[in-house]
């Protein structure tokens, strides 16, 4: 039995200078699926949070109008509010409050303050309960005017679309760079079988069987394709911990930081492993397909 971390006996393939750079191609096709993969966790953690945040909160927006008291208006919708079923919590936002809201996009709060904003009023619906938003929207709009339902769906799907377009993207690069590893991998074996193919006959007029040769292939490509996977799988992690890093800096509410869940550290942990599986069936696809040509 020939051990997977050994040296190959006869063939002596660790010489072989054409197969020297492949950890390092293997490590960057690593980085690149890994760095998809955490893409397109990250997207699914954040469509979670962009649906847990928005489901079961509503806005009424107050327009703004020259010469018209928008606290009393404000508190007219706020006691409309209230008195409807199913509405939880009602919290009229000062101008302060709206400032800070803005602060991240526009700039400086004292400034914000000057603009004609609208007021605003946050609004959480029970949980569990069933609420006539069009209903409510229209009554709200002929008791207070110039008041505004928004229940930022429409914004919700279009955020999901998009998330969801990226995802399909990260998926497609994941296979490409499968798909690229692969005839890598097969260029590879098949350069390393022109160059010891006087050895393998000699093997063969001896009595060896191609399982045996064969797996002197595989085990040497499957050790120098684990040597790449693993520190392209550690550079991609330290990328996302970057990125986490500079975009906890940014304090936007908007941007969020790649994170991971359960199942994405574990398929992350699977891409070496993958990797390696993926090099020994090919190799010896390739390794028995041509020696069974040289018979």
């Amino acid at each position: 039995m020939i051990s997977f971390l050994g040296k190959s006996p006869e063939l002596q393939l660790e010489k072989d200078a054409s197969s020297r750079y492949l950890p390092i191609v293997i490590a960057a096709m690593v980085f690149l699926a890994s760095l998809a993969l955490i893409g397109l966790f990250s997207l699914h953690s954040a469509v979670q949070s962009w649906s847990s945040a928005v489901s079961g909160n509503l806005t009424v927006e107050i327009a703004y109008e020259d010469g018209v008291d928008l606290d009393k208006k404000m508190a007219k919708a706020a006691k409309f509010l209230k008195k409807f079923p199913g509405i939880e919590e009602v919290n009229p936002l000062s101008i302060d409050e709206a400032a800070r809201l803005l602060e991240p996009y526009l700039g400086r709060a004292d400034i914000i303050k000057q603009l004609p904003l609208p007021r605003l009023i946050e609004v959480t619906i029970s949980e569990g309960s069933s609420v006539d938003l069009l209903a409510t929207a229209k009554k709200l709009s002929t008791e207070v005017p110039g008041a505004i339902l928004n229940t930022h769906r429409p914004w919700l799907d279009k955020m999901i679309l998009l998330a969801r377009s990226v995802q399909f993207l990260a998926a497609a690069i994941m296979l490409l760079v499968g798909v690229v590893t692969v005839i890598i991998i097969v260029f590879a074996a098949r350069t390393g079988m022109v160059m010891h193919q006087a050895i393998i006959e000699v093997l063969h007029l001896i009595g060896a069987r191609d399982n045996y040769i064969a797996q002197q292939f595989q085990n040497y490509f499957a050790r120098l394709c684990l040597i790449g996977a693993i520190p392209g799988s550690v550079i991609a992690i330290l990328t996302m911990q970057l990125l986490s890093l500079l975009a906890g800096r940014l304090e936007a509410g908007l941007i969020s930081a790649p994170t991971l869940i359960l199942e994405g550290w574990i398929a992350l942990a699977m891409v070496p492993i993958l990797v390696v599986l993926l090099t020994t069936v090919t190799v010896r696809w390739i390794v028995m397909g041509s020696l069974k040509r040289m018979m």
